[in-house]
């Protein structure tokens, strides 16, 4: 399943209802709708100074590690209503020695999308081979500089070096598994921003499909602090546009904001995005301390069972006739991610 092509579809419906109005029949039906972010150990490696991680206060609350012998009944609670499973997404999974069970248990259950977010400087070249033989779909690896620099300056604890071979090591794999996809997930702010135009020039020689460029955002109190992006605004867009052009040639897709005009005291986006509407209803985030929603048990029911209690069906239902202004309200507001399509 190419994930980004359905991401693709969802950009170009702009009515909320209709979108709510899918997920809707996909959860009466007991068919695929949830994104499964899972974080089986809460923990990282690195400390990237535009994370939270590099926030003493908040990384006290991130303790804990799954056992291996509860990834059978995680599984059995949600998996077949995934359409997509990310392992990663708050911390480091390579620091879980269970990834290969997580990804198997993925594949058991049919889940169409398996993927994996890291910074990569754990992964050895066997892993990488493993994973792909499980049924990885995707790596998804994280960077904060083009340049040597740059890149072990914001990513503290990281290995450029390191980092250039396991782009190696991964398009080595794809040589031999034509499935397995690479995308690269480039966080930006004022100070790395710029160096995205000599991109190809350092990493063009890699087998990448996809890159995703995200702003800087505020979670916690980080070791980088600037959030603003008023610097850059103005040559936003000409720099995308220039590097669409060579993604397009290269047959790369790309995932980047139509806007990065913030609202400087609130830290928001200005932008609407109404694909952030369905989040709270389709995202699954699952670790050590949290599963799906507060009042969720997991080991004690099943994802069935929590929508029945709940009356989950009908408060989709009543989504399609909320206004947007009201939505407005109760959600985030969160980027709007353009995806083009060149692979």
């Amino acid at each position: 399943m190419n994930i980004y092509k359905l991401l693709q579809i969802n950009q170009k419906i702009n009515n909320h209802r209709i979108k709510f109005f899918g997920l809707w029949l996909l959860s009466v039906f007991n068919k695929r709708y949830l994104s499964i972010q899972f974080d089986p150990v809460l923990a990282c490696n690195l400390r990237c100074k535009m994370c939270y991680f590099t926030d003493p206060n908040f990384t006290k609350k991130l303790k804990g590690i799954f056992k291996e012998e509860d990834l059978p009944k995680i599984a059995s609670v949600n998996f077949k209503n995934a359409l997509k499973i990310q392992i990663g997404c708050g911390a480091e999974p390579t620091l879980f020695k269970n990834i290969d069970k997580i990804i198997e248990l993925a594949r058991q259950y049919k889940i169409p999308h398996i993927s994996m977010v890291t910074n990569g400087n754990l992964l050895t070249k066997q892993d990488i081979s493993t994973y792909s033989e499980k049924g990885l779909h995707e790596f998804i690896i994280s960077m904060h500089g083009v340049y040597k620099d740059t890149y072990e300056n914001f990513m503290d604890k990281g290995n450029y070096d390191i980092f250039h071979k396991l782009l190696e090591n991964i398009s080595l794999e794809k040589k031999n598994n034509p499935k397995l996809t690479l995308r690269i997930n480039y966080t930006f702010n004022k100070d790395n921003f710029y160096e995205i135009k000599d991109f190809f020039k350092w990493f063009g020689q890699y087998d990448i499909n996809t890159i995703q460029f995200r702003p800087i955002d505020k979670i916690g109190e980080t070791a980088y602090n600037n959030f603003s992006l008023k610097e850059i605004e103005q040559d936003y867009s000409k720099i995308m546009q220039d590097f669409g052009v060579e993604a397009q040639l290269r047959k790369i897709n790309v995932l980047a904001p139509t806007s990065i005009k913030r609202d400087e005291e609130r830290n928001v986006v200005q932008n609407k995005n109404n694909s952030s509407y369905l989040v709270p209803y389709a995202t699954c985030y699952i670790a050590p301390d949290f599963f799906w929603k507060e009042n969720f048990d997991w080991k004690n029911q099943t994802f069935h069972q929590w929508k029945k209690e709940n009356h989950w069906d009908w408060k989709l239902f009543k989504n399609i006739f909320i206004s947007r202004k009201k939505l407005d309200q109760i959600n985030r507001n969160m980027l709007n991610y353009s995806v083009e399509m060149n692979g």
